[in-house]
């Protein structure tokens, strides 16, 4: 085979290198360090399987429809427990449903910053861990505006469904797609929660925006936080320091990375053209940030989480978790009225397209040329 789906739609999912009887098929970075499929044609068989499993081909929008479902309902929650409130990124519903299953004697499976090892030269990464205890939980908390990497972990996940213990794996629609496709049928045991994204910047571009721009060793990344209560500010911890900038206020000159993400100027190219930024999902429940929550609802100063259950699998899960949050019953149409990700995916714009094009010349400082008359807007 010379290629597996069309670059333009390719997610990153990796799930190509899990199931590749042959281990022949190896990612390459792109522009902006996002990661691409690359096939060893002197070993591959072309037994088809990569082309078969693949996202990219299976869930195009108009094909396969009966992948995806429209929520059954929707609410906006938060925790009852106060410290978890806190310390989470947006109401605590992802740490709860969490905690549950823990509780349970499952298994939780979503995305974790593993640090750098300054010995050893290994710089941080972004993956999805498994986690089976309440300690372990923690590092999971928190938004991550980067693309996290599933393929090492995808056949602990297969071995704990068909072992029949209960798993919660939590990511990204099209991680979520992979991890379908990868079982085929879903397992009852198996719970699939996907989360409300914007689009992915690569792991390569924000390691190289934290030594280049931010001067901070990536070998000595301890942890690294986007969300703090309430805040959009970036901290990242090292062995004897933390970095942190103020919460952005709209004007794109605070933080760089940020608003290069906030913008959607870093994501991937399947990101814009994304067949699961609509109402209809393809897991048992998604979750998000619930932004245009109607005033009716009580005060939640650190932020209010989204839960839109999909299937039967999904609400008999949320039944289980209200007594451990504040949670209000709205309305689909609400939830996606706040949220265009739920509407359409991210448009590229042509300012977007023309940083693409300049970027390898000029670096990502070009950002703050294209978007200088949204810069004197906000200061005028």
């Amino acid at each position: 085979m010379d290629r597996i789906c069309e670059y333009k739609d390719c997610t990153g999912c990796e799930l190509c290198t899990a199931v590749c009887p042959k281990s022949c098929i190896s990612m390459k970075e792109m522009q902006l360090g996002h990661l691409y499929p690359v096939i060893d044609a002197s070993s591959c068989v072309d037994c088809g399987r990569c082309a078969e499993i693949c996202p990219a081909n299976t869930c195009r929008k108009g094909m396969t429809e009966d992948l995806f479902r429209e929520p059954v309902s929707a609410w906006a929650a938060w925790a009852k427990d106060r410290a978890e409130y806190i310390s989470s990124a947006s109401g605590g519903a992802a740490a709860v449903l969490s905690g549950y299953v823990i509780s349970e004697g499952g298994i939780v499976y979503g995305s974790a910053v593993c640090r750098g090892d300054s010995q050893s030269g290994k710089s941080f990464t972004v993956n999805h861990i498994r986690v089976s205890t309440t300690e372990g939980l923690h590092a999971l908390k928190g938004s991550k505006y980067v693309q996290s990497s599933i393929s090492e972990i995808l056949p602990a996940v297969r071995n704990d469904v068909r072992e029949g213990r209960l798993t919660l794996f939590t990511g990204t629609p099209c991680q979520i797609a992979a991890v379908r496709n990868m079982f085929g049928t879903v397992p009852d045991n198996l719970l699939l929660v996907d989360i409300i994204c914007h689009g992915v910047p690569s792991m390569k571009l924000l390691r190289d925006y934290v030594e280049r721009n931010l001067h901070i060793s990536p070998e000595k990344v301890s942890g690294m936080t986007f969300r703090t209560g309430g805040n959009f500010a970036m901290k990242i911890a090292t062995e004897n320091s933390e970095y942190s900038h103020t919460p952005l206020s709209g004007r794109r000159t605070e933080e760089l990375y940020y608003n290069l993400f906030l913008d959607g100027f870093i994501y991937r190219d399947s990101c814009y053209r994304c067949p699961f930024a609509r109402r209809q999902r393809i897991s048992d429940m998604t979750v998000g940030d619930f932004w245009g929550l109607g005033k009716d609802v009580p005060e939640h100063p650190y932020g209010v989480s989204l839960l839109l259950p999909v299937t039967e699998k999904g609400e008999r899960i949320l039944a289980r978790l209200r007594e451990k949050m504040n949670s209000y019953q709205r309305s689909v149409d609400e939830a996606a009225a706040g949220n265009k990700q739920l509407r359409a995916p991210f448009h590229k714009s042509l300012r977007i397209k023309l940083f693409r094009a300049i970027e390898p010349l000029f670096g990502l400082k070009v950002y703050y040329l294209l978007v200088a008359d949204w810069i004197l807007r906000k200061h005028v």
